[in-house]
């Protein structure tokens, strides 16, 4: 949502979009952080085990159309926008560094644990401190991944 509505507002702007600091961001969010990371991880654990990630008591009180609103819907829309609106992909430094900050700031699910002892995903319950880790290593390579992948689509296609 913060990345549509930034792309919304910068196609406001009357200045130069690509130059501007507002473009700007609005391309590293897209980059780094709108990419379907989210879709494909949490659809592959849906997938595996639905009550690992959205327990079916879920459903009660967050109904189904919410939960494709924001895990299924957006891929097509990201999709979408790859094909009609270039990005500028930041220096591949500059995107690991903020895909890092956010996979450490992403750790606080082990505060919330740590806090009231239950587990924001149930999934995570299920690893040891090194399954943890390893699980936690695995996701942030899987982002890289597609980051790289991003950059590379959009350079094809633009």
């Amino acid at each position: 949502m913060t990345f549509f509505g930034l792309a919304a507002v910068n196609d406001l702007q009357p200045e130069k979009k690509a130059e501007s600091t507002l473009s700007k961001f609005k391309d590293l969010l897209f980059s780094v952080f709108a990419f379907p990371f989210v879709v494909l991880l949490f659809w592959a654990i849906f997938a595996y085990d639905r009550e690992l990630v959205y327990p079916a008591t879920i459903d009660t009180f967050f109904p189904p159309w919410m939960n494709h609103a924001m895990h299924t819907f957006v891929l097509p829309i990201l999709l979408g926008e790859v094909l009609v609106q270039p990005h500028v992909y930041p220096q591949t430094k500059h995107a690991l560094t903020a895909l890092g900050i956010v996979g450490l700031a992403y750790l606080s699910i082990i505060w919330v644990y740590m806090s009231v002892g239950i587990w924001v995903y149930p999934l995570l319950g299920r690893f040891s401190a090194a399954g943890l880790v390893g699980f936690f290593f695995f996701n942030m390579s899987v982002v890289i991944l597609l980051y790289l992948l991003g950059n590379e689509l959009s350079r094809r296609v633009w």
